[in-house]
């Protein structure tokens, strides 16, 4: 119905099964559910781009796209699930019996169990930013943010409105110091780009950074590995570009920024979820934060009128730093190639436990499985000899 946004895809002409095809279910229907009406785009590109795609057998792709409060209930008869910002949980996939792959559109996994697609036999899966442009957009989205932060956005904003000439004082980023706190592909681009601008660079990151890599990591004698995070003590600049895991929620708390140098700017495009909320509060409000530029929030869709958001030394934006042309079609194609895939692999079976197939194989060039040793049967380990087992999609 057009309110929840689902339809069986334009009828096209149909496929028959690949050549050598063991075990395939006939249904009506394979469903893509989007979970969520955050970041329509994504959504928009996605549908465009699998009314490209063929369905195999005699079947249709329906397209949903339904808010928060409807996932319980649209995921019953779902082949695949994009979580945007959705928590998938063991509850949510106890009502998802048909459920063959929970894949993100972008990197972002933490709202998904991890174990509980796992046990249920569902792949899960990411777009690596490298691949998309997502890595690209979003170093460029943190570039702006660090000059909104050192160049004092708001206070620009109020002089203009106060008819002020020259006024505020902001900080020039060259030949300050930017410390870039994860070291992935966002990470390095963002260096990559900082470059031009004639500042000096650090980089943190959580593993162990063996000297021999740094040549290969790194760009020149001013861009150093650093491990301790006291280190950022001399920053002007701290960029947060890892990833949010249990490990670090809240992290960016007082003990944190009371290892930065007072008054420097605090750049966010990673995840909100590394915020201690109250404390990063704290520190604008006594001045030992000197500037808060961030993508992301603890909450999202977050208040703007909470007391932080609304911080005459805060900027914050809508979570769009990969939210850009090229990075969402090329995401868009990305999701569409993977439902089309596992819709036709020949080797999909009653059970939900799916697997890597040849008609598969191709996209893990495409796509992270992060879950990739799925168990076979519970209770059994090692490798099965069993081909009826195999022909179900049991992993081995």
């Amino acid at each position: 119905s057009p309110d929840r946004g689902g339809d069986a895809m334009p009828p096209k002409k149909k496929r028959g099964l690949p050549p050598g095809a063991l075990h395939h279910v006939e249904r009506k229907h394979f469903k893509v559910l989007f979970c969520g009406k955050e970041f329509p785009a994504g959504a928009e590109e996605t549908r465009k781009a699998l009314e490209k795609h063929d369905a195999v057998g005699n079947c249709e792709f329906r397209f949903v796209a339904c808010a928060r409060e409807q996932v319980a209930t649209e995921i019953v008869d779902a082949d695949v699930a994009v979580p945007l910002m959705t928590k998938i949980d063991e509850t949510l996939l106890a009502k998802a019996p048909i459920l063959k792959l929970v894949l993100q559109f972008g990197v972002g996994l933490e709202g998904v169990d991890e174990e509980a697609c796992t046990k249920r036999g569902i792949l899960l899966a990411r777009i690596p930013s490298e691949k998309t442009g997502n890595a690209d957009s979003t170093a460029e989205m943190a570039v702006f943010l660090l000059l909104a932060g050192l160049r004092r956005v708001n206070q620009l904003a109020k002089s203009l409105t106060d008819r002020r000439l020259g006024e505020p004082v902001t900080v020039q980023l060259k030949g300050k110091t930017v410390t870039i706190v994860g070291w992935g592909h966002i990470g390095k681009e963002v260096a990559r780009r900082l470059r031009a601008f004639g500042c000096k660079l650090q980089a943190v990151r959580k593993s162990e950074w063996p000297k021999e890599e740094w040549d290969f990591l790194l760009y020149d004698e001013e861009v150093r590995p650093l491990d301790e995070l006291r280190w950022i003590k001399n920053s002007d600049a701290v960029v947060l570009c890892c990833n949010q895991t249990k490990e670090n929620m809240g992290m960016i708390n007082d003990d944190f920024i009371g290892h930065m140098k007072p008054g420097a700017v605090l750049v966010n495009i990673a995840r909100g979820g590394l915020f201690n909320r109250e404390h990063v509060l704290r520190a604008l409000d006594d001045g030992r934060l000197g500037y808060l530029a961030s993508d992301v929030a603890w909450q999202e869709p977050v208040d703007p009128t909470d007391p932080l958001v609304a911080h005459e030394r805060a900027y914050f934006t809508p979570h769009v730093g990969g939210v850009t042309d090229t990075s969402y079609q090329t995401m868009g194609a990305i999701v569409a190639k993977a439902c089309a895939s596992l819709q036709a692999d020949p080797w999909m079976g009653e059970t939900c436990v799916v697997g890597i197939s040849p008609e598969l194989r191709y996209l893990v060039d495409e796509i992270m499985i992060v879950n990739a040793n799925l168990p076979a049967f519970p209770g059994i380990t090692g490798p099965c000899v069993d081909f009826e087992q195999c022909r179900k999609r049991c992993r081995c």
